[in-house]
């Protein structure tokens, strides 16, 4: 078997799809309880070691034990388990491309809304949203009245756009742009990580208040905070920021409708300089409508709890409203990891 690679009968997929739930809940108690980590730090543990060291009786230690073997995530040596190399890449808190914040939003916000996917199709709208009390339509509107859930949701944000941002800034370069706003910025993950990158350049994130007031309070660094700037605002109703010659409309284009993006692209059109760019950024599935499983599994959170209207769109969705926002020259960067696809209009 490849590595990276991990084979199942189909009776076995079935089961997975059927079992989704339980299985996810076999991945969340486990980072709960920190399992994980236990057995690292022991170099695997049998039942009765496991149930000691979380606190739990042998039998639900012995259930939880099987269900994480029959997924993959644990292997068994003998009368001891381990942790898969999988878990060891992505399930360790230590490693870099732990998948924790992931868990948490699923756990914490999407799951509970995923129940009223069908209804939702049928309406054509986020029913789903209905678990999240508050004001406005729109999930991101919503978890402003949670501070909580709000810092669960960006947390995980941030943490992906963490993972992904770095494939741009090896693939585009910025050096001939004054200043960027970032649209819809969020807790200035991304921002951050550009002026870092670029010491000249000047970054406006632009987004509701509530969550300009999170990304300031990450930019610590007294040299930073020179170059970055937090305007509140709404995307629709309110303008954009002037000054810029670049806009970053990222991991924004999976929210809305195509015709809706239209609208915002050119919004970002009109508030550009000859010579400016707009850089569309965002998890993407491919042209043909067959995948990848991501795009295909995340797509439902849009329409049945984000905002009623998006998906994830394929790249050529997002090449074909830039040129109708009425930009002239069209670049298209793909294969850039985490399913992401970057392009970019020229005013």
């Amino acid at each position: 078997m490849a590595s990276g690679t991990i084979t199942v009968t189909e009776a076995d997929y079935l089961r997975i799809i059927i079992h989704g739930t339980t299985a996810f809940e076999l991945l969340r108690t486990a980072l709960e309880f920190e399992l994980f980590e236990h057995l690292e730090a022991a170099e695997g543990m049998d039942i009765e070691q496991v149930a000691k060291a979380i606190g739990v009786e042998p039998q639900p230690a012995r259930i939880l034990l099987l269900g994480l073997a029959s997924l993959r995530l644990l292997e068994k040596e003998g009368d001891t388990y381990v942790n898969s190399e999988m878990a060891r890449r992505k399930l360790l808190r230590a490693s870099p491309r732990f998948l924790g914040p992931l868990v948490d939003i699923q756990a914490d916000i999407i799951n509970q809304a995923m129940g009223d996917f069908s209804e939702s199709m049928r309406q054509n709208t986020n029913v789903g949203l209905r678990h999240i009390q508050g004001p406005g339509t729109t999930l991101y509107e919503r978890l402003t009245a949670h501070p909580e859930l709000q810092e669960v949701f960006y947390r995980n944000m941030g943490d992906a756009s963490k993972k992904a941002f770095a494939q741009i800034l090896d693939r585009y370069d910025f050096s001939g742009v004054r200043h960027v706003i970032d649209i819809g910025g969020g807790d200035g993950t991304n921002s951050i990580e550009l002026a870092r990158r670029y010491p000249q350049l000047e970054v406006t994130v632009f987004d509701q208040e509530s969550v300009t007031q999170i990304a300031a309070q990450r930019t610590e660094d007294a040299e930073l905070s020179k170059r970055m700037h937090f305007r509140p605002g709404d995307l629709f109703t309110d303008p954009l920021p002037e000054g810029a010659d670049a806009v970053m409309f990222f991991h924004i284009f999976e929210i809305w409708s195509l015709e809706r993006n239209t609208q915002l692209l050119r919004k970002c059109y009109d508030a550009l300089p000859p010579g400016g760019v707009c850089l569309v950024y965002n998890f993407v599935s491919n042209d043909e409508g067959t995948g990848s499983m991501s795009g295909g599994l995340v797509s439902p959170y849009f329409l049945t709890l984000a905002s009623g209207e998006g998906m994830t769109y394929a790249p050529r969705d997002m090449d074909k409203a830039i040129r109708d926002a009425g930009f002239s020259r069209v670049e298209r960067y793909d294969d850039l990891g985490f399913s992401h696809s970057l392009v970019v209009g020229h005013k």
